[in-house]
């Protein structure tokens, strides 16, 4: 079935409206990069001798593996515990105060980490970032899919995501160039890079004073004049008329009334009646697919990693490390390029099967260079197969993992289910930051048997569970999960909204 609203030639997609729409999923794309600067600051910065000597006296942070492990996972904590104040914070200050508020606590976060050689509170300023992380990861993705247009509110959604690469990108060519100056008396070495990293809050902070608020969220607020000049001015030309508005202000009016009759409102109400059940099954797959589908071994341990195959040296780790994150942004820009052409069902299935197959090679390769270490070229390969595991993951889950849970959740639960969605990412993320870094240095290639089992499970549940919300408006997608098969009529019933051009063609 295809349901025809003529959206795009009624639309100036060049207009100031428009414009302004783009600069405010810019702003909010700049709080994906906050995440992915600072995990690549931290992953490769423990190879600096002055970071090692500031903090434990020794030139080798890592070698310390308790200290490291919490070091790296305390992030993960902050973010955790900040989940619980991000649906209150999202839902009664806007979308923009959820940027406003965790932007202000990175910086903070950030000042702790630069002014001090005591570990402890280092830890503290790392705990702060990953407390703000969460609000900024949050509100943004939700506010960039609800102020985007709708004829491209995919892309926008799939593109924040891959600001990760943008940040990261930066960060390892920083800490390439003052790792020249590494030495054990020069704290800068380390300081310099920590403290660019507020930069980035710091431009997100300023940019939401210029930005609107969300729509949705106005409705909800009951300021439905205001949400109607949005839609005018931002998606209809200024055009009082114009086909979206009459039907964007139905939708938002239509789908509050029902979440208000259903009382979604609430935490409690997350986990009441089947279809928010299958929501929340999903967000749960969401979290842990993503997170223990190899990603973490593949870059948030590539220090260790690296080192396994001979790269040794703060040059060597930090050359690799800037190739494989300008390969990620860019296989992640293709996938954001697709995700409404191929749909996202399709997308983390087929990416899902190829990284079972990346495992297996894998394994098998890192199993002959071990029985012949003398066999360099096969351990040189595996670590080739784990770069290219890293691009099919910038391709698929890279782009979706802030889009599609944002999709399948309806207004009224989206700030709580992102949270939610967050802490189980972040609860997976600590368990993987305490337990990875024992696994690789205990087990060495062996532990990768685990992401080739649980990639194939994965695989099976997203076959028989995964919706597709290719060509539904956010409130459409309600009724997918309102069927008794939810796979079946995402796939088979699709509302595809375009122009009248593209209706003949179809």
């Amino acid at each position: 079935m295809v349901e025809v609203i003529d959206w795009r030639s009624n639309t100036n997609f060049y207009s100031k409206g428009m414009w302004h729409v783009y600069f405010a999923c810019f702003i909010a794309f700049f709080n994906s990069a906050i995440n992915g600067y600072d995990l690549s600051v931290f992953n490769n910065m423990a190879t600096f001798k002055s970071f090692g000597t500031s903090f434990t006296g020794n030139d080798d942070f890592k070698d310390n593996s308790s200290k490291y492990a919490l070091t790296s996972a305390i992030l993960q904590i902050g973010s955790i515990l900040g989940c619980f104040f991000v649906g209150p914070v999202a839902d009664n200050l806007g979308r923009r105060g959820g940027m406003i508020v965790g932007s202000l606590i990175i910086i903070v976060g950030v000042i702790l980490e630069i002014a001090t050689t005591n570990l402890d509170i280092f830890i503290v300023g790392r705990f702060l970032i990953g407390f703000g992380v969460v609000q900024v990861t949050t509100a943004a993705p939700t506010y960039t899919v609800e102020v985007a247009h709708p004829q491209f509110r995919a892309r926008a959604g799939a593109i924040y995501n891959t600001g990760w690469n943008v940040g990261s990108i930066p960060a390892s060519i920083i800490l390439l160039v003052v790792s020249y100056n590494d030495a054990d008396d020069n704290p800068s070495t380390w300081q310099i890079p920590v403290g660019i990293q507020a930069a980035f809050s710091a431009i997100v902070l300023i940019g939401c004073f210029f930005i609107p608020e969300s729509p949705r969220f106005l409705m909800s607020k009951g300021r439905e004049e205001e949400a109607r000049k949005f839609l005018v001015h931002y998606h209809g030309n200024d055009d009082e008329n114009h086909p979206i508005v009459e039907f964007t202000m139905k939708e938002m009016r239509d789908a509050l009334a029902e979440e208000e009759r259903q009382n979604q409102a609430t935490y409690t109400a997350l986990f009441t009646g089947r279809a928010m059940l299958y929501r929340m099954g999903l967000i749960l797959a969401i979290a842990f697919f993503s997170q223990y589908a190899g990603s973490w071994l593949a870059s948030g341990f590539t220090v260790i990693v690296n080192d396994q195959f001979g790269f040794k040296t703060a040059q060597q780790q930090l050359g690799l490390s800037i190739g494989t994150n300008i390969l990620g942004f860019i296989f992640s820009q293709f996938g954001a390029a697709y995700v409404d052409r191929l749909g996202r069902r399709t997308m983390l299935l087929y990416g899902t099967i190829a990284y079972v197959v990346c495992w297996l090679v894998i394994i098998l390769s890192l199993n002959s260079f071990n029985q012949d270490q003398s066999q360099r070229a096969l351990g040189v390969f595996g670590w080739i197969m784990i770069q290219v595991f890293s691009m099919i993951y910038s391709f698929t889950w890279t782009p979706l993992n802030a889009l599609y849970p944002v999709e399948i959740l309806p207004f009224s639960a989206r700030a709580k289910g992102m949270a939610l969605c967050q802490l189980l990412i972040n609860a997976a993320g600590v368990i993987q930051s305490w337990v990875l870094i024992y696994g690789v240095n205990a087990w060495g290639w062996e532990f990768d048997s685990f992401y080739l089992v649980f990639n194939a499970f994965a695989a099976v549940v997203i076959y028989f569970t995964f919706v597709e919300t290719k060509g539904y408006t956010l409130e459409k997608i309600d009724e997918i999960f309102e069927d008794p098969n939810p796979v079946r009529k995402s796939l088979t019933e699709v509302r595809t909204y375009v122009s009248a051009s593209e209706k003949k063609a179809a």
